[in-house]
């Protein structure tokens, strides 16, 4: 499982990159092999789940702590569209800590993500709680990729 500690470092960065670069290698549906087990049981860990803005917005309202910052994968592609990811609670402190991201409040967030919109929102967990939203760029996000290959992830948020 994603920890605070390996976002605010830098080091989630590693496995999003080996997995992309294994998505490009092999096609769809992804084998069922040792490697693919083990990237199903990464990409699990995390629950990502599909949101609208409201159901973003109860998070965010119940977090004790939010902050706005650059998405994490997009140091992976520099050159992508810019738009901010919303950390909440112990994610939100070490971002911030890290200087990877600013304290927020509540409608800063929310116009942050508004003005990602188009952009399907994923909360994933980090440490073990919902603490990442993040405005994804389906041509980039390891998520989308392994729904595209057939390796099916992303719930929607009942």
């Amino acid at each position: 499982m994603a920890t605070a500690e390996e976002y605010a470092e830098g080091t989630i960065l590693e496995g999003i990159r080996k997995t992309l670069v294994y998505f490009n290698t092999v096609d769809e549906p992804v084998p069922e092999d040792e490697k693919s087990r083990h990237i199903r049981q990464r990409i699990d860990a995390f629950e990502p789940r599909l949101l609208t803005i409201e159901q973003a917005m109860e998070y965010i309202r119940q977090a004790e702590a939010v902050a706005l910052g650059q998405r994490v994968c997009r140091a992976l592609h520099p050159g992508s569209v810019c738009s901010e990811s919303v950390f909440l609670d112990d994610l939100a402190i070490a971002m911030v800590r890290a200087g990877k991201a600013k304290n927020s409040d509540v409608e800063d967030a929310r116009k942050s993500l508004e003005k990602s919109s188009g952009h399907p929102l994923i909360i994933s967990k980090v440490s073990g709680k919902h603490q990442e939203i993040c405005p994804s760029v389906p041509s980039e996000c390891v998520f989308w990729r392994a729904e595209k290959k057939g390796m099916h992830c992303l719930k929607r948020k009942a």
